[in-house]
């Protein structure tokens, strides 16, 4: 019993440090078995579906993280995962405002670049925020970081990579068509993950803190 990480990850100098960051509080975050399987690029995003798709077809676990470079998980992020045979399993994410916040996130900036990352404070953040909450909530936030069934994934022929890219159309797609094959969705409020927001290169428009 395991979970197979998956992600793309774009190279450059900040997301490399983002990337050095995500695979040591994975490591040190992560309380059962686990593999970190990424598609390493430069400049080519169309390769992030055709990417996913490819690594988890030779994943070695029966459920797999839709993750990405600029999530870094929470302490035990991975144990609630284990009680539930959900299909579709969201975490909750904290959002560091660097960009547009979905209502579905939470925002609370504790950081915006790997070097300026408060840490501590948002491990102490999230473990209060999941106090007398349960394990599991029926439903669905939002698609990344998402830990999904390896077999169902596979089995409904996982993301359509058809140009154009970056579509947020490709997401939305696959929720619709596991959603008319029955997938079972669930929220775990004790699997968080913090998003520095590094998709479009945003260093942020505030000063960090001191």
């Amino acid at each position: 019993m395991g979970i197979s990480i998956i992600f793309p990850h774009h190279i450059s100098e900040e997301q490399n440090r983002v990337l050095e960051l995500n695979l040591k509080m994975i490591k040190e975050n992560t309380v059962g078995e686990y593999e970190v399987l990424y598609l390493a690029n430069n400049g080519r995003r169309d390769l992030v579906y055709e990417g996913w798709n490819m690594l988890a077809k030779v994943a070695k676990y029966d459920r797999l993280l839709w993750h990405n470079t600029d999530l870094l998980l929470a302490p035990g992020w991975d144990a609630p995962i284990y009680k539930s045979d959900a299909d579709w399993i969201c975490l909750r994410v904290v959002e560091c405002g660097a960009i547009g916040v979905d209502g579905a996130m939470i925002n609370a900036d504790f950081g915006r670049m790997a070097a300026t990352f408060h840490r501590d404070e948002f491990e102490s953040f999230v473990k209060k925020e999941g106090v007398d909450k349960p394990d599991f909530e029926s439903g669905f936030v939002w698609y990344c970081p998402s830990v999904l069934k390896r077999d169902r994934f596979l089995e409904a022929g996982g993301f359509n990579n058809d140009p154009p890219f970056p579509e947020r159309a490709h997401d939305i797609d696959f929720r619709l068509k596991v959603e008319k094959l029955g997938w079972k969705f669930q929220i775990s409020n004790h699997s968080w993950a913090y998003h520095l927001q590094r998709a479009r290169e945003n260093t942020g428009d505030k000063p960090e803190r001191e």
